[in-house]
């Protein structure tokens, strides 16, 4: 996938056009900057998101904690987690309390090689050394060029969404601490921003006005419970209400439920919280956590994915994404789950098949082995032949009740000449859909004809990689969910919505 960190902008007056890699303004008051959202259509992007990181106390010892999500994390467009540890020198101040996370300013290049872009700082443990705490924070981050949100030197500074542009696509970045218990930003004191409904309502007006994509991190709500918050959840829906796509929750320390959230006729995204990535913690839960990767586009969020992360007494670990629930597309050889309906393209039924060697399940007109050219794709069956492969098959997996085996085939339409053909399907496909370097495939049982699950293949030069079936009903259709201009395989009528 792209990672093309082209500017970081603030809300305020602009001297001129962003240049890439650089802040185009310092952080202060001022007005958006003119022309709203970008113009033309910007490609969808990734948008990764984390939860509590903390790199003192008992991971200060670790030389590399993210060693084992650097591939997921690095993958992404645009990264982003909540630190809890503020970054600093300072001594711990015990009207803090008894937790004293501080880590050291160097600590931010371990953000930074993990390949996070950005940090939300709003939070009950940013002060903990002094609300100057919050400036040592965002300098340490600076100085690696990791993004730093929800902080300030003063009030203005702290609610002012940060907007990075990847690939002509804006994304403004808002954080704010729901626990009332971080260093309160003044008017010319720095702290973090606080949850005030008003001046966080404002906050994602200017945002949504001057970007594509709005993403608001909250830190609050009742630790340890994993069912959702639903402090944080009335939270969230009203930032949806306002303006939000994406909502991620932090603070609790444990996982709970992330949910599609329509308010206002808007879709958003919703974490009340996604748990510990990097901690000490041995509360129960609290060494699992999740990561919500989003698709996102000028128009909204598209899709959205889940994965689990473990941290034992090392780094942490990535165990794997969650399979979707509801209606799915394969991307980039995963399933996402979309976010909001699709409308598939229609699809291109051969015309004749008059002739054809074999019981027609299904067939559609395409391109699934990306090579340019049209192909006749056709699911069949035919009467069992004996192979140097399938004599290593018990015959009861391979024949139906007819004595026939499941196949699929690529042909030239005009004149059905067989370009590629499987060898015996062990999964028979009843339904399929062609798009572009892939197939969406519909599963029946051998002596059925009812979809029992779904798939997609994606070509890899001389067959077919399918990815994990999914279970239950589903109908196969292919649509350009990613904007890169080939047709994605999509499984729908998964879900309930």
């Amino acid at each position: 996938m792209r990672r093309v960190l082209l500017a970081i902008v603030l809300l305020t007056a602009c001297a001129g056009p962003p240049v890439a890699g650089r802040s185009v303004d310092p952080p202060g008051g001022g007005a958006a900057p003119p022309g709203g959202p970008t113009t033309g259509s910007p490609p969808a992007v990734r948008l990764l998101l984390a939860g509590d990181v903390m790199l003192g106390r008992g991971v200060a010892g670790i030389p590399d904690p993210f060693a084992g999500v650097r591939f997921q994390v690095g993958d992404a467009d645009l990264a982003v987690a909540n630190l809890e540890s503020p970054l600093t020198l300072r001594p711990h101040d015990p009207a803090s309390g008894p937790n004293a996370l501080e880590a050291a300013p160097s600590s931010a290049a371990l953000l930074a090689d993990a390949g996070f872009d950005a940090m939300g700082v709003a939070n009950n443990h940013a002060g903990d050394a002094g609300p100057q705490t919050v400036t040592d924070t965002l300098e340490a981050l600076e100085a690696v060029g990791l993004v730093g949100v929800g902080g300030g030197t003063t009030a203005a500074e702290a609610f002012q969404a940060r907007i990075v542009e990847v690939e002509g696509l804006r994304v403004a970045l808002l954080a704010v601490d729901a626990t009332g218990q971080g260093p309160h930003a003044g008017a010319t004191s720095p702290g973090v921003a606080r949850w005030d409904e008003d001046l966080v309502r404002d906050a994602v007006a200017r945002a949504r006005s001057a970007a594509d994509v709005v993403a608001v991190g909250v830190h609050g709500g009742a630790e340890y419970v994993p069912t959702t918050d639903p402090f944080l959840a009335r939270i969230a829906r009203r930032l949806v209400g306002w303006g939000a796509d994406v909502v991620w929750g932090h603070g609790p320390h444990v996982v709970q439920p992330i949910r599609v959230v329509r308010a206002s006729g808007r879709t958003g995204i919703v974490a009340t919280s996604l748990g510990n990535l990097v901690f000490d913690q041995h509360a129960p839960g609290t060494r699992r956590g999740a990561v919500l990767e989003v698709l996102t586009g000028a128009g909204g969020v598209r899709a959205f994915r889940v994965g689990t992360t473990e941290q034992r007494d090392g780094p942490v670990s990535f165990r794997g994404w969650r399979p979707p629930t509801a209606d799915a597309v394969a991307l980039d050889g995963d399933w996402w789950s979309l976010a909001r309906p699709v409308e598939p393209v229609e699809p291109a039924i051969p015309s004749d098949l008059t002739g054809f060697e074999g019981d027609v399940l299904a067939a559609a007109l395409g391109d699934p082995d990306g090579d340019g050219r049209t192909d006749a794709v056709v699911a069949f069956r035919r009467p069992f032949r004996a192979t140097a492969v399938n004599a290593l098959v018990p015959r009861d997996r391979l024949v139906d009740a007819l004595d026939r085996t499941a196949h699929v085939g690529l042909y030239r339409p005009r004149d059905l000449e067989p370009r590629w053909v499987a060898g015996t399907v062990l999964r028979p496909v009843a339904a399929l859909a062609a798009c572009e370097g892939a197939l969406a495939v519909g599963y029946s049982t051998l002596d059925g004809s009812e979809i029992v699950a779904a798939g997609a293949w994606r070509w890899g030069g001389f067959g077919f990689v399918p990815l994990p079936d999914l279970s239950g009903v589903g109908v196969p259709a292919c649509a350009d969910v990613d904007d890169d201009g080939l047709l994605d395989p999509l499984v729908l009528g998964r879900s309930s919505r």
